[in-house]
């Protein structure tokens, strides 16, 4: 039986659904009303699929009774799902802009970011078995990514109105780059996400950028919105994993000086001498497998581009690879 929780809001239910990654359960919200609508949705697999409906038979509802699906952000835990509700419920899909292709075509969506993460990868003299464990990793994420259409998009300023109650949305790009949180002014109860996790930290990924833009900075982007949610003072925040978080100032000014603390463990990595990005990557994460790398890859590029902007490190091409170094030391 799926665990089903009470929040603040009587209206406003959470239920944990499984899924096959390290990460755990993913909370999936549901807001009674009309209409039924779940903020999320779980990955596409038979056993989350059937721990949502049996959540929802928990709350007095059937899964043909959903009729619009919000979702968060683009990765498969939270919204693999998707297709299969819309076929089960013909449920409407809100989403991100930037999600839009991910629910629509996922493989297309994932060609190109292949594509750049190669090409930015091979630059951070990541090895070629790396990348290919990387790459079977991400096929596997993209086997579990249903398609739908998205009816609707939502973005920064937009405001969505769920049993009788107007949330604003937020646009909070950081650990996925159309992430969205939902802020209700009047209760302050925040729908964070993964933006803000009490457990762990959000890993802002690497992603590829729009056509002629440069790359964009996640980590450098996610404290910037961490900063400014937690300047909203809600009164709690429900997350995408694990519990909630009944103090979000303190825990985005813990958060805050843990990057800074690691970007200062990176910078002393160095030794007087220039550094790959994978040789970095593997100083600091040496036990973690191939098939996670795309993670450690992410969180050391996200402390680079923190030190960067600091003026504290600079980076030399040689020979096609991207070698960083502290400011004032030759390459």
């Amino acid at each position: 039986m799926p665990r089903v929780t009470p929040t603040h809001l009587p209206e406003l239910h959470q239920i944990a659904l499984p899924t096959p990654f390290a990460v755990g359960d993913v909370n999936v919200c549901v807001i009674e009303g009309d209409p039924l609508t779940l903020i999320d949705c779980g990955v596409n697999t038979p056993e989350s699929f059937d721990a949502l409906c049996e959540g929802l038979a928990v709350l007095g509802h059937h899964i043909e009774e959903v009729g619009q699906i919000i979702l968060s952000h683009h990765h498969v835990d939270h919204l693999g799902a998707v297709g299969r509700v819309v076929a089960a419920s013909g449920a409407e899909v809100a989403a991100h802009p930037y999600t839009v292709p991910y629910v629509e075509m996922p493989q297309a969506k994932r060609i190109r970011n292949r594509n750049f993460i190669e090409v930015a990868f091979l630059q951070g003299g990541v090895p070629q078995a790396v990348l290919d464990a990387i790459e079977a990793t991400e096929d596997y994420y993209v086997s579990l990514m249903g398609i739908a259409q998205v009816s609707r998009t939502l973005d920064e300023g937009d405001s969505v109105s769920l049993a009788g109650r107007n949330w604003s949305v937020l646009h909070t790009p950081g650990h996925a780059g159309g992430l969205l949180c939902l802020f209700e002014p009047e209760t302050r109860v925040l729908l964070s996400s993964d933006h803000i996790l009490k457990q762990v930290s959000s890993n802002p990924l690497i992603e590829a950028p729009d056509p002629g833009q440069k790359r964009p900075r996640r980590l450098l982007d996610y404290m910037h919105h961490l900063a400014r949610v937690a300047a909203l003072n809600p009164a709690i925040a429900y997350t995408g994993h694990g519990d909630p978080v009944e103090d979000v100032p303190t825990l985005v000014r813990d958060r805050l000086a843990a990057h800074h603390a690691r970007a200062d463990k990176i910078l002393s990595k160095f030794e007087g001498q220039s550094r790959t990005l994978y040789e970095m990557t593997q100083l600091m994460f040496p036990k973690v497998p191939a098939s996670n790398a795309y993670l450690t890859l992410s969180e050391v590029v996200g402390h680079f581009d923190l030190l960067e902007v600091e003026g504290r490190i600079a980076r030399d091409m040689q020979h096609g690879v991207v070698y960083w170094r502290p400011v004032g030391e030759n390459p």
